[in-house]
């Protein structure tokens, strides 16, 4: 790291309240508000630790489609986590934390990713690598490439006056998010819409997000960061938590999960919505090109630790005074009918169609 950087007092701060204040050089911190900690911060002592903790789980991931394109673009040879953090601001399209130095008057709403034009030439790297479009910029950074999880060349993108995630799938992947939004529909959840469009001569799915200055996603990560544990499983504290906030949609998601077979809803891919610092319940869901894939009921389920087949079996047993309240009956209606029928196989074959609709029988 540049060691002008390493100098300079930063801040963590919500929006424009200072969290905590920190030396990178003297290894320093000092709390300003610790009930604005985010909640992966909070039950651990008050040390650096969590300027690193905070960094590592903010940066992009080092096996993401052309990280070293956006990394370069970017102008960042230190590719240490705080360093990543510090040349972004820690900006992200997830929640209103960010980066500022204490010594100058930087507002949340001259910086933040929502209300201000971020790099289109780095998102056009971002997505396909190009690097003929690269936009060399120095400590300004202006960009939410820098800060997510996920290993897929994506972007974000602002058009109609809205901010909308590329993704670079299979048309098969593209399709299963396509599908799986109408069954989240027809089940009464709440899920990202995605479509399927050319951007930058790619074949991608498309959806908007659902983030804003008020509304702010906490990953499941951060849950499990809460209670000090990286284990997902039905008799943790992680999931006696969702199932507290709100067990109806909690349930409703692991039922899509087992109807659709989604083998990829880790950590990054679920989490609660916080509407104006009051935790809600579920965000909606979002990130299913993993579905469909030929799978077996008997594959194991991350939320649960379990198998999908025994996961729906505890839902009907140990949580059946939730489970009786979702109308399974009138689900199995819709995704039976010959017009969703007709919708689905427009996105995948009917032997999919066949096998879901055992799963669903199921129910």
């Amino acid at each position: 790291m540049n060691k002008l950087y390493q100098k300079i007092e930063y801040c963590l701060k919500y929006r424009n309240d200072i969290v905590f204040k920190f030396n990178i050089d003297q290894k320093t911190i000092v709390m300003v508000n610790s009930n604005l900690l985010p909640i992966s911060l909070q039950n651990k002592p008050v040390s650096f630790d969590l300027v690193q903790k905070f960094c590592s789980d903010r940066i992009l991931t080092l096996n993401r489609g052309y990280c070293k394109e956006i990394l370069t673009a970017c102008g960042i040879e230190d590719q240490s986590d705080i360093n990543i953090c510090i040349m972004c601001r820690a900006l992200s399209f997830r929640d209103n934390y960010w980066i500022s130095r204490t010594n100058k008057k930087e507002t949340w709403e001259e910086f933040n990713l929502y209300n201000n034009n971020f790099s289109l030439n780095i998102s056009h790297i971002a997505l396909t690598g190009n690097m003929q479009h690269a936009d060399m910029v120095d400590d300004k950074v202006f960009t939410g490439e820098l800060t997510g999880k996920g290993t897929k060349a994506k972007c974000y993108y602002r058009t109609d006056n809205k901010v909308v995630m590329i993704k670079n799938e299979t048309r098969a992947e593209i399709l299963s998010e396509v599908i799986t939004y109408y069954i989240a529909q027809a089940l009464g959840i709440a899920c990202s819409r995605y479509e399927i469009r050319n951007m930058f001569g790619k074949e991608c799915s498309v959806c908007e997000i659902l983030t804003c200055d008020d509304r702010e996603l906490v990953p499941c990560r951060d849950i499990l960061s809460y209670y000090n544990t990286n284990q997902m499983n039905y008799q943790g504290e992680y999931y006696a938590f969702f199932m507290k906030v709100d067990p109806i949609n909690f349930i409703r998601m692991q039922i899509l999960d087992y109807v659709v077979l989604n083998t990829d809803r880790n950590r990054d891919n679920f989490g609660l919505l916080v509407y104006r610092g009051k935790m809600l319940g579920m965000y909606p869901l979002f990130d299913h090109d993993s579905c469909f894939k030929g799978k077996s009921p008997n594959g194991n389920y991350f939320p649960t630790g379990i198998t999908f087949s025994k996961t729906l079996e505890l839902l009907k047993t140990k949580y059946y005074r939730y489970y009786s309240t979702i109308d399974t009956v009138r689900f199995r209606e819709i995704i039976g009918s010959s017009t969703f029928k007709e919708t689905f196989l427009k996105c995948k074959s009917a032997e999919e169609y066949d096998s879901m609709m055992r799963r669903v029988n199921n129910l």
